[in-house]
């Protein structure tokens, strides 16, 4: 009988302790998962608008004569995050450079030029916790296309363009800035020319998240 007391009093004994034995030994991992960052609530979009320059790299000619000016470049875009790591965004600019040497071209309007791009890109990031705020390298790239209008005649046309690029976001709290360059390809293929264009801009500008 004393035998069969004892039994019963260590199951009893055994039963009481081992909840708290398991929560002793989940606490580390309930304080390392209380402690990892974490993904936001207003992290499932992000709108931007920036500002900034842009530069025609490639020549026009063989002989590098006819060549494109600095010119500028402004954009907004809407990004939808998937992932934490993963995004799509659709952006669009608004942009405008001229040639060095419209003399050579034989154009009958001035050689300036309003350059409109619109694309679909895949953004991949990797967020940096810095304090309270993040900082937010990125890659993107995608396609879509460029409508280029020359001042001073009615020729517009429009080509099928890619791009890639790459950035750098400092967000605090909704509220962020950027620093983003992309390069822009499509054919240039008017005025007896026949060139792959690269037109790379260079913009900053803020961001607000939802």
């Amino acid at each position: 009988m004393l035998q069969r007391s004892v039994s019963l009093l260590a199951v009893v004994v055994a039963a009481t302790l081992a909840p708290a034995a398991l929560r002793a030994q989940a606490s580390p991992l309930a304080t390392i998962a209380a402690h990892a960052p974490g993904r936001p609530t207003y992290d499932q979009l992000t709108i931007a608008g920036a500002f900034g320059g842009l530069s025609g790299a490639a020549h026009l000619d063989q002989s590098g004569s006819t060549t494109w000016r600095l010119g500028w470049a402004g954009s907004a875009d809407a990004t939808l995050w998937l992932h934490q790591y993963v995004g799509v965004r659709a952006s669009g600019s608004w942009a405008q450079d001229s040639l060095s040497n419209s003399a050579l071209v034989g154009i009958s309007g001035r050689g300036t030029f309003n350059k409109f791009t619109y694309d679909g890109d895949l953004v991949l990031r990797y967020p940096l916790q810095a304090g309270s705020s993040t900082v937010v390298p990125y890659v993107l790239g995608g396609a879509g296309a460029v409508s280029i209008h020359q001042l001073g005649s009615t020729d517009t046309w429009t080509k099928f363009a890619g791009n890639f690029g790459a950035g750098l976001e400092y967000r605090f709290g909704r509220l962020g800035v950027r620093a983003e360059g992309r390069d822009y390809l499509y054919s240039f293929d008017r005025y007896g020319f026949d060139k792959t264009q690269h037109d790379i801009a260079w913009q900053g500008g803020v961001t607000v998240s939802f």
